[in-house]
């Protein structure tokens, strides 16, 4: 274009880019060339200028969850709407996966990752590598515990004193929890908060009323068993997510009948499941995963455009509220 334009490549290159110093008929000419000619940037040389390559990775345990669906929804429209493309990776709740997962999207040298760990992610070394890469990497869902880090997550540690009191107010004065492995955060604010509600309401906390799972059928109903061979059994569950109340509610209606329809169910999620069945649990605390997903794109995308911040840690807990099936 140059060449037949007679102007150098400088000033070709400057008008394409709408340069303040490039005069309006200069621009005019060269931009009706490059459209009679069907002229297309060439991506890679302009990342390589701006030494991104605007892409940002997103790895979660499985899309199969209503939760990680949407995030993935937020995440991405921000990303797009800001000129971004977005690899898409599913650890699988495999510590494995998830290393092999990382170096291929650092060798594919995105700008900038957000994750969700695996439920076997205890050490994080391999995502330290990427931040020392100078990669910001942001967590939500899932975080490390006791670890300074860029996370965006529910707070579930009020939303699990919500719960607890929702139940009291019903009349409820033996509350269950059924938890998550204990070495995930996630797991310890539920619990942090479901103890600290019970207290803050008069009611001795009772740690026989607490059991942990790895989230598994076979372990959640191993969980329901031992509660309901209780000498007091519950008359309330709070369920650590949503996907494991289908799992105490099946056990519960198929083992223990008698008693189904005096225990009420409290989960994590609001599957939109629950609103089409019948006999729904009682109650689901609702996230905001969507919002989660947008949130921790546009936070990525500052810390890539000020790395001076990434000095700063970005942390963020967004509200639960409750929603009610029954």
């Amino acid at each position: 274009m140059a060449k037949q334009l007679r102007l150098s490549v400088s000033t070709v290159s400057k008008a394409l880019n709408d340069h303040p110093r490039i005069g309006e008929v200069t621009k005019d000419r060269v931009k009706k060339l490059a459209k009679q000619l069907n002229y297309v940037p060439n991506q890679a040389a302009i990342h390589f200028k701006q030494r991104k390559t605007f892409t940002l990775g997103i790895i979660l345990p499985s899309l199969m969850d209503h939760f990680y669906t949407l995030a993935v929804n937020g995440f991405d429209d921000y990303a797009s709407a800001k000129g971004y493309h977005v690899i898409i990776g599913q650890n699988h709740e495999s510590l494995q996966r998830e290393k092999q997962l990382v170096s291929l999207m650092q060798s594919s040298r995105i700008d900038g990752l957000l994750i969700s760990v695996s439920k076997e992610t205890q050490d994080i070394s391999h995502l330290r590598k990427l931040e020392q890469a100078g990669i910001p990497v942001i967590y939500f869902a899932r975080k490390p515990i006791d670890i300074n880090c860029n996370y965006i997550v529910s707070n579930v540690y009020d939303a699990s004193i919500k719960a607890v009191s929702f139940l009291l107010s019903r009349g409820h004065k033996r509350i269950a929890f059924i938890n998550g492995p204990s070495y995930w955060s996630t797991s310890k604010q539920r619990f942090v908060g479901y103890r600290d509600g019970l207290i803050q309401n008069g009611l001795k906390f009772d740690p026989t009323l607490v059991d942990e799972t790895n989230l598994s059928t076979e372990s959640t109903h191993k969980a329901v068993r031992k509660l309901m061979q209780h000498p007091a059994p519950p008359t309330a569950i709070l369920c650590f997510k949503d996907y494991m109340m289908l799992d105490v509610m099946k056990c519960i209606r198929t083992e223990y009948s008698s008693m189904a329809k005096s225990i009420e169910l409290i989960g994590y999620g609001a599957l939109p499941l629950f609103e089409k069945i019948e006999n729904p649990p009682l109650a689901s605390m609702q996230e905001q995963p969507y919002k989660i997903g947008q949130q921790a794109a546009e936070t990525i995308l500052k810390l890539i455009d000020h790395p001076e911040k990434e000095r700063i840690v970005q942390q963020t807990s967004l509200p639960c509220t409750l929603k009610i099936f029954q």
